[in-house]
């Protein structure tokens, strides 16, 4: 390894690795491997019936491994499944002959009660929200505790009663 390292400017290129942190003296080389060349027959020139059944795709596939591309070639999907949802399925339409007019009334009703029901909760939980926001805002006990209020008896007519809130209870005014 040391007469490779002293061969000059042409080091880097006769090792096998490459420094992960450079140090100055020497650029980052990335490793360059050439990739096999893949022979394509030519194909036949006759057009008899085994000429052409020779040049199918069928006869004589290889299969390549590389890591550049796929490592075969399928021509039939016949093995693929198709997906089954009946799982998700209500059960009402799990008959294939049954109509779906006739039971659409049960599940609309179905769909729109569970709407509904989730309507409500939100409106529920939105004026739960509300109101707690604002009670958070409102004054403190022991400041409305010293709250005053003032009431002018000349807007008051004689002989009536009037009710106000102090303190968070009806205070009863007759002039």
């Amino acid at each position: 390894m040391t007469s490779v390292t002293r061969a000059g400017h042409l080091a880097p290129y006769f090792k096998a690795t490459s420094s992960v942190v450079s140090n100055g003296l020497k650029p980052l080389v990335v490793a360059h491997t050439p990739a096999e060349k893949v022979l394509v027959h030519p194909l036949p020139k006759t057009s008899t019936v085994e000429s052409l059944h020779g040049s199918l795709p069928i006869q004589g596939l290889k299969a390549r491994v590389n890591g550049r591309g796929p490592s075969h070639v399928r021509f039939a999907h016949t093995d693929i499944g198709y997906p089954d949802f009946s799982a998700y399925r209500r059960k009402e339409t799990q008959e294939p002959t049954a109509k779906a007019a006739e039971n659409v009334d049960g599940r609309q009703s179905f769909t729109y009660l569970i709407a509904g029901a989730g309507g409500v909760a939100g409106a529920y939980a939105a004026k739960s929200i509300v109101t707690h926001f604002v009670s958070s805002m409102a004054a403190a006990a022991d400041v409305l505790a010293l709250a005053k209020i003032e009431i002018k008896l000349s807007e008051i007519p004689e002989g009536k009663s009037v009710t106000f809130k102090w303190r968070g209870k009806p205070l009863f005014i007759r002039h």
